[in-house]
């Protein structure tokens, strides 16, 4: 790295950079709140009070403005939801649980408008082509993917029997929580039911090495976790 660029990574990122922060940001809170359809240059323009030819330089089309606003969703999910989770090293039907309960925690603590992005983005795109619609798809198959890699672990513990379909729990899983996101929407936002069917679901695949009663509760199941740690 020349001087020039030490210069610059010691201030910090450079004035387009951060306009372009700003405008993807932007551009996610609306598409979070309205749907992926309704961005445009005028309105992102209008509303950060730049001109329509300054925005598009940054992006060079709608597209490319579009991607950027994808992958910022998928980063703002990783940061919360799974690099936690990465972090503190937990392994199987732990991980899996933490991984459902952490979704939940980022709809409940409003990370973005409209909670999960990607259940719209995806129900808007899933049967189109394009470099955008695969994008949204990969992220969503990439969090499902986690899902399944969490429950092939826990199997692999011997804390989930043999003959479970690990794939479709993972969506079993993944169709819960979408739910709780649709009861969000609906104003219903105490996930205390949703966390309990997470937990049965659990229950219904894991092995004989883990007693049935620990997930009549998200007490108990803690319970069990923090007895199981010490």
């Amino acid at each position: 790295m020349g001087k020039k660029s030490r210069k610059q990574a010691a201030q910090g990122p450079s004035k387009g950079t951060q306009t372009r922060h700003l405008i993807v940001d932007r551009a996610l809170n609306i598409a979070a709140q309205e749907g992926l359809g309704v961005l445009s240059i005028g309105r992102l323009a209008n509303e950060l009070k730049m001109s329509k030819s300054g925005l598009f330089l940054h992006f060079g089309s709608k597209s490319n403005l579009e991607s950027a606003v994808v992958e910022r969703a998928a980063l703002y999910f990783y940061d919360y939801v799974i690099a936690p989770i990465e972090e503190k090293g937990l392994q199987g039907i732990e991980r899996a649980w933490a991984l459902c309960d952490s979704w939940l925690d980022f709809l409940e603590q409003r990370i973005l408008p409209g909670g999960y992005f990607f259940t719209g983005a995806y129900f808007q795109c899933a049967g189109q082509s394009g470099a955008i619609p695969r994008q949204i798809r990969q992220a969503v198959r990439d969090w499902v993917d986690a899902l399944g890699q969490a429950l092939s672990q826990a199997r692999r513990r011997d804390e989930v029997r043999g003959g479970v379909d690990i794939v479709q729990a993972a969506v079993e899983l993944n169709c819960v929580l979408i739910g709780a996101q649709w009861s969000q929407l609906m104003a219903y936002t105490d996930h205390k039911s949703a966390r309990l069917t997470i937990l049965a679901h659990l229950r219904d695949i894991a092995s004989e090495e883990i007693p049935a009663h620990v997930f009549e509760s998200v007490e108990a199941w803690q319970a069990y976790l923090k007895n199981r740690a010490d």
